[in-house]
């Protein structure tokens, strides 16, 4: 995917990044002129907002593949990396050579094999190893909070908890219903 040069709408949208009031404001005056355009019938209207917003979630879904796409290309080049290391000093030690001295670089040096051990447990039976002590005790917060709202418990847990409510205020937004792809073959037509 190729991505397109944005619209103004497009760039009203992704200028709204900082938070600022004026852009928000900014970017309001664009809506209402949109929708106060006599020339645009209402469909036209709608296709032009939702279409700027479709445009970043293509945007936001491309940018989300090419990080994957890096992320596995860095992951291969940290490989290739590690392995090339490997052979240079296979090589360098085939002529007994410990160190070797640059220009640019000071020394490319062989560090020393090493072996290290890695622990890995496989619990055969977890039942008789609690029983035997082996466990942990964590608070069930969501308990506490079902508690806190049930009348039967709430004198329970009530005198251990301070509980505040926080009023977290959403503002209204919109969604974008995409349209279902209309087929052109006959007999899907019918089907439908």
């Amino acid at each position: 995917m190729q991505l397109t040069q944005s619209t103004p709408l497009e760039q009203s949208i992704i200028g709204l990044h900082t938070n600022n009031q004026e852009t928000k404001e900014w970017f309001y005056g664009s809506v209402v002129s949109i929708l106060q355009n006599d020339n645009f019938p209402y469909f036209k209207k709608a296709d032009t907002l939702a279409s700027a917003f479709l445009n970043i979630d293509s945007r936001v879904i491309y940018i989300k593949d090419q990080i994957c796409l890096l992320q596995q290309i860095k992951k291969q080049l940290e490989t290739s990396r590690s392995n090339a290391k490997e052979q240079v000093a296979k090589a360098l030690t085939s002529f007994g050579v410990e160190k070797l001295e640059g220009v640019q670089v000071s020394s490319i040096s062989i560090t020393a094999a090493s072996d290290k051990s890695i622990t890995h447990i496989e619990v055969i039976n977890e039942d008789a190893l609690i029983k035997a002590g082996f466990f942990s005790v964590v608070l069930d917060t969501q308990a506490v909070e079902e508690a806190l709202y049930s009348a039967d418990q709430r004198h329970e847990v009530e005198a251990f908890v301070n509980m505040s409510v926080e009023t977290i205020h959403k503002p209204s937004t919109i969604r974008i219903n995409k349209r279902k792809a209309v087929t052109s073959d006959p007999e899907n037509i019918e089907a439908a």
